[in-house]
């Protein structure tokens, strides 16, 4: 029975991420989850039964509905922003997987349906809300490293062949927009853009090394310039066996952090001040597409909850999911014209994102 202060939550999209924000709205008090979307039946009747909900196999007639106040949308990257404008026309608050889109046109054009239907837009990034993220932002912010002269941000997972083949869609370019970078990456080069500052250049070289039958990268490098005079590099990809820690390092001229999996494992401060946070092993593989804690996606949801209710913006909205999306736009042009290109990207004709 729903409680008279839950917002009522639907679903849309059935897969790995999907199945996530399912089971994260499910341990929220705050949060009702009535009603799932799934274009494949037998899934959305599995789980409609497991999560004790409605079930659709057309999300539009989903959308019909009055008693729904937020949906979460996660599915393949090339349909979140018609779908979301679809929502935002519905009248309903919308949560959407990362990438916000694959297109810059397609993000603009949801965050301003967003403004006029005054509904609220969040962007999945759920390692911004981890503790030991919180506190490293909370350190850099207070000059604890001094100033930053180095940054970086490595993913080298492992996503077999099959990967790839069970789902035709992550291989395709004009459907997920990319591989590694688009795909794995952009949790955390969202995170090393919040945690350093802008980013003003990127020079970046992709590849495809690993997988067949795919059109998109499984090896990416870059090399970057920050506003702020920092340089750093991205290291992505899903062909490194047999997957490694995603790895942020900070290092600055009065100390430096490194963070794994969103713990910080190495806090050197010049003034030897101890880590508040408590330091703890993480795993040593990350081949698993499937290996997700929700509790992360619940504390984002959790900030959703507490925009709508307080009609404030959500932390991660639509403009802060268009930051990450341009950095990985540009490498991309990058790697296609083989030169440096400059940040913020002007839309453009000629080049469509």
């Amino acid at each position: 029975m729903r409680k008279k202060d839950q917002l009522r939550f639907a679903v849309i999209g059935c897969g790995i991420a999907g199945t996530c924000h399912m089971q994260a709205i499910s341990e929220l008090q705050e949060a009702k989850l009535i009603s799932i979307a799934c274009t494949t039946k037998d899934k959305a009747i599995k789980l409609g039964e497991k999560y004790k909900c409605d079930y659709y196999t057309n999300y539009l007639d989903m959308l019909k509905r009055d008693d729904i106040d937020i949906v979460s949308v996660a599915v393949p990257h090339w349909l979140h922003s018609k779908i979301g404008i679809n929502i935002a026309k519905a009248g309903k608050h919308i949560i959407i997987e990362k990438p916000i889109d694959i297109s810059l046109n397609k993000a603009y054009s949801l965050i301003k349906a967003a403004h006029e239907a005054k509904v609220k837009l969040c962007v999945i990034s759920q390692s911004r809300f981890a503790d030991d993220i919180i506190l490293a932002k909370q350190s850099i912010e207070n000059g604890k490293i001094g100033k930053i002269n180095f940054a970086g941000a490595y993913v080298k997972l492992y996503r077999s062949q099959e990967y790839y083949d069970s789902n035709p869609w992550r291989g395709k370019i004009k459907l997920s927009g990319g591989g590694a970078l688009i795909n794995q990456s952009i949790h955390y080069i969202d995170l090393l853009r919040y945690l350093t500052g802008s980013i003003e250049e990127v020079f970046g070289y992709t590849t495809t090394r690993s997988h067949e039958n795919i059109e998109v990268e499984d090896e990416a490098g870059v090399v970057i310039k920050f506003v702020n005079g920092a340089i750093g590099i991205i290291e992505a990809s899903t062909g490194d066996y047999p997957g490694f820690e995603q790895r942020i390092d900070l290092y600055g001229d009065e100390g430096s952090i490194v963070i794994r999996n969103d713990k910080i494992v190495e806090w050197k401060l010049k003034n030897h001040e101890p880590n508040p946070s408590i330091i703890e092993e993480t795993s040593e593989g990350i081949s698993s597409p499937n290996m997700t804690d929700v509790s992360l996606y619940k504390k984002q949801i959790q900030d959703m909850i507490e925009a709508v209710r307080n009609n404030k913006e959500p932390f991660v909205n639509g403009e802060e999911g268009i930051k990450s999306l341009e950095i990985v736009l540009a490498i991309y042009k990058s790697s296609r014209f083989h030169k440096p290109v400059k940040l913020p990207l002007k839309m453009s004709s000629k080049f469509n994102f």
